[in-house]
């Protein structure tokens, strides 16, 4: 974030302080009138702090600003950016922001998996690419994620009676005591349930809820839940750094694979459809590589080393 947005930020929580005085505003009006820069940096701010202008003062204030400012500037910027707010019923809304990912409390890069247990005993694997922010408080136990994927198995705490909560850009997966993973893809989300049921919420039809069970899988975006399907045998090997596919084209495959990998992967147009099934391991692409090439009969083109074109032999 430039330093410009980080002052203006800074600013933003300064003003709304309880402790705010006139010499405080003094400064603000001197810092805005410096430049214009400074004055498209507040308005950018203005913008985004723009769901909080309807908000109980209490909540505003007890949730955003002295949260913010007592945990330092990191969690200052990741109020700000807004991820999720709380709304006037209590319930979060997603918010995403270019530089939430950045701020996440937890997040892998390309290629990378991490494991972290969270405070209530749940444990929270991320693979590929993944960002998430979490949200505990007497009221709520949320993660939230921001892109990636996720396998939670979920803690139970004595005496705590809060459901865990899964927050994506397309709505709200409640667990109901289980084990099971979440995916953004972008333009829709997918669950996988391995141990017990979930409840899936679209943002834009809360009224509106699925229960997947275990051994299902299903696709979810902001209006419908839809193509709930058996789960396919190996969904979770991702966890062990293994990619289990049975007969998924090539050209899906190579997709998936590119997740975790950089470069360019791509197959010719005479192969594009062409299944592939087996356990790969993931953090050895060349392996993978020589694998497809002598199981399929295909051979391999190098641009330069990052970028692959495998065709037919």
């Amino acid at each position: 974030m430039p330093k410009v947005l980080q002052a203006a930020t800074e600013w933003y929580v300064r003003l709304h302080d309880t402790d705010v005085t006139a010499q405080d505003r003094m400064e603000f009006e001197r810092w805005l009138a410096l430049s214009s820069h400074h004055r498209e940096s507040w308005a950018s701010i203005q913008q985004v702090s723009g769901p909080f202008d309807g908000l109980d003062p209490s909540i505003g204030h007890a949730v955003l600003l002295p949260r913010g400012r007592q945990l330092g500037r990191r969690q200052v910027l990741k109020s700000i950016g807004l991820v999720f707010v709380l709304g006037g019923s209590g319930a979060l809304v997603y918010r995403e922001r270019p530089w939430q990912a950045m701020l996440a409390d937890y997040s892998t890069g390309k290629g990378e998996r991490g494991t972290w247990t969270l405070p209530d005993d749940t444990v929270i694997v991320l693979n590929t690419g993944t960002a998430i922010d979490t949200v505990y408080d007497a009221g709520h136990r949320v993660v939230v994620l921001i892109k990636g994927e996720i396998m939670v198995e979920t803690g139970h705490p004595s005496g705590v009676l809060v459901p865990f909560q899964v927050q994506t850009r397309h709505g709200m997966v409640t667990a109901l005591g289980t084990r099971f993973s979440v995916r953004d893809h972008g333009t829709h989300i997918s669950v996988n349930v391995f141990e017990h049921a979930i409840r899936v919420n679209p943002a834009h039809n809360t009224a509106h809820e699925s229960f997947i069970e275990a051994g299902q899988s299903a696709r979810f975006d902001d209006g419908i839940v839809n193509e709930v399907t058996p789960l396919l045998p190996g969904a979770d090997l991702w966890v062990k750094g293994i990619l289990s596919v049975n007969d998924m084209p090539l050209s899906t495959f190579l997709e998936e694979l590119g997740r975790y990998h950089n470069g360019v992967l791509r197959c010719d147009s005479a192969i594009a459809s062409m299944p592939v099934s087996g356990a790969f391991p993931l953090d050895d692409l060349n392996a993978i590589l020589a694998s497809l090439q002598d199981t399929y009969h295909l051979r391999m083109e190098f641009f330069t080393r990052y970028w692959v074109t495998l065709k037919p032999a």
